[in-house]
């Protein structure tokens, strides 16, 4: 077992490697610090991966709710409060101020994220963002499918010269994903959730 970019790759992720690469007729590996070729180029790429797939979309499972604790230090200009960004986010969802239980869209909260913080003028914030995930058995078998799909289209270009099959696995890519994101919202109900619409909302 090995750590990369913080996240633990167990026998699991080899497995969603070596079906990367199964995909591309290379060798398979045993674990991520093998030392082979084929294993430092899926250590490289799997966590570019994950988050590529990941950010795709509001999945529901990948979900982390939050409230931050506000920083003593103030931003130096243009906004009152900053709030550490969580080390584990590859996507804000949504930025509510105050704390209350079920918050509502009118709590919404201007904000920027800028050199790990998140800037915005509420003295209390709570988030809802897309994690990176730490065990893949908890990923649904689409997610999986999708990571191991995009993850052989990375790894094509530095271990095949094959233009054509890297144009079918793109496109593949693609198409893997689009299944995961229809799966997942037909798996779970947020009236408040529009999928790919992520909260954005621009300083008056």
């Amino acid at each position: 077992m090995t750590q990369i970019d913080s996240v633990d790759y167990t026998a699991s992720w080899t497995q969603i490697c070596n079906r990367a690469l199964g995909r591309l007729g290379s060798d398979t590996i045993t674990d991520l610090t093998d030392g082979t070729k084929n294993a430092e180029y899926c250590g490289r790429f799997l966590p570019e991966a994950i988050e590529y797939v990941l950010g795709q979309w509001d999945f529901k499972f990948a979900r982390k709710r939050l409230r931050l604790a506000l920083n003593t230090e103030r931003p130096a200009f243009g906004w009152n409060y900053q709030y550490n960004y969580p080390m584990d986010c590859i996507r804000l969802i949504k930025v509510y101020g105050g704390h209350s239980q079920k918050p509502e869209e009118s709590e919404y909260v201007p904000y920027e994220v800028e050199n790990g913080k998140i800037l915005c003028d509420a003295d209390e914030l709570q988030i809802i963002y897309i994690s990176r995930p730490d065990n893949p058995n908890l990923l649904p078998q689409s997610v999986r499918k999708a990571i191991s799909t995009h993850l052989a289209y990375l790894l094509s270009t530095p271990l095949t010269s094959n233009e054509q099959l890297i144009g079918l696995i793109a496109a593949e890519s693609q198409t893997v994903i689009e299944i995961a994101k229809k799966e997942d919202a037909q798996m779970n109900y947020d009236p408040n959730a529009k999928g790919n619409d992520f909260h954005a909302e621009a300083r008056n």
